[in-house]
């Protein structure tokens, strides 16, 4: 048996803002998984934001097991 879940999310506002994530998942019989996820977001930048924190940012995750 072989299982995948997947998903590819994107949004934008009124300010021009938006964001992404997309992921997936795979599964086999024996309980193995691997996974992935990739996020990204831009703020305006005019955006006040705290210490540490950026307008673009992105990340991504791997995961093999």
């Amino acid at each position: 048996m072989h299982m995948e879940k997947s998903a590819d999310k994107w949004g934008k506002n009124g300010k021009g803002e938006q964001w992404q994530e997309k992921w997936w998942e795979q599964y086999d019989s024996s309980g193995k998984a691997e996974k992935s996820a990739d996020k990204w977001c831009s703020l305006d930048p005019n955006t006040t934001l705290d210490v540490g924190h950026a307008h673009v940012w992105h990340e991504r995750y791997e995961n093999h097991q």
